[in-house]
């Protein structure tokens, strides 16, 4: 464990071992360190790559985490920003993309997902609208898509191109999780409950920037019982203007993250990348052909 992790927990307890280091996927994210008390306690130590990963998870725990009730998310013991370090509380529970639930229980826990997704998103209030210009936008997906044009094929560049040929529709920003997949869903069956990890991407977006737009491409697109699970807990499904939002902004994402993943070795977030262009290809030509309206 870096010397920074260390100098951190120790000044929250003078007795403490290091008891497993958790990989990241990718060669450039960090791993995460468990670390348990003298006193039974129970931590995780991580060192964010940047400063603007760590305010925005310190941020989330001091502001918004409370809003998911108490137990669901952990909590933050201690945080150095110099050395961009932080030392949180563990939750119950294992990855929900590492179990395989009967079918009954995983909708449960999509359900609970949604709940907790739309306590998170509210815990900021009403914020103020996205204001991408067209001009603006435009300049940004261009950007994107010539950086990225020699990791991706030509007709998902086109795909790209033609769905985001507009700016999104302005929505209300929100405090979103920026990463809300079941890799950061730690699941207890024992107690039927489901808690909340990893907030370093949470910041004030629209709730399909990345939120909705991950989970529907990425997961829920093939999935209608655990998408209508999931949408019973959130308390509603998406608005006409989110549907198309949720359209643009899934595709930057997987063009981004598939040009990222590639570049550093991330051989999950590209498969997640191709699952996202794939469900954007079917659904955008059924939309062509006239065979669905969202």
């Amino acid at each position: 464990m870096p010397s920074a992790l260390h100098h951190l927990v120790g000044s929250v307890t003078d007795t403490y071992a290091v008891v497993a280091e958790h990989a990241r996927p990718g060669d450039f994210r960090p791993s995460v360190w468990e670390i348990n008390g003298a006193g039974g306690e129970r931590w995780f130590a991580k060192q964010h790559v940047g400063p603007k990963l760590h305010q925005r998870e310190v941020d989330a725990y001091r502001k918004w985490t409370i809003a998911l009730g108490t137990g669901r998310a952990p909590e933050l013991v201690a945080a150095d920003g110099e050395a961009r370090t932080i030392l949180v509380t563990a939750v119950s529970g294992r990855g929900l993309d590492r179990l395989r639930l009967p079918a009954e229980q995983e909708r449960k826990a999509y359900e609970q997902a949604g709940e907790l997704l739309a306590r998170h998103h509210a815990a900021a209030g009403d914020g103020p609208t996205s204001e991408s210009t067209e001009e603006e936008w435009g300049r940004a997906a261009s950007d994107l898509l010539d950086r990225t044009a020699m990791y991706v094929p030509e007709h998902d560049i086109a795909l790209v191109r033609s769905l985001t040929q507009h700016a999104p529709p302005h929505l209300p920003r929100v405090a979103s999780h920026g990463d809300y997949m079941p890799k950061n869903w730690m699941w207890e069956e024992s107690e039927q409950l489901l808690r909340v990890i990893d907030f370093e991407r949470a910041e004030l977006r629209p709730a399909v920037y990345r939120d909705m737009s991950r989970l529907r491409y990425r997961i829920l697109h093939h999935q209608p019982d655990l998408a209508a699970a999931f949408h019973h807990g959130y308390g509603r499904h998406l608005t006409e203007e989110e549907e198309v939002a949720c359209r643009v902004y899934a595709a930057l994402d997987a063009l981004d993250s598939l040009s990222w993943g590639i570049q550093r070795r991330d051989i999950g977030l590209v498969d997640e990348a191709h699952t996202m262009l794939e469900n954007l290809r079917l659904e955008n030509g059924k939309r062509v052909w006239g065979g669905w309206r969202s």
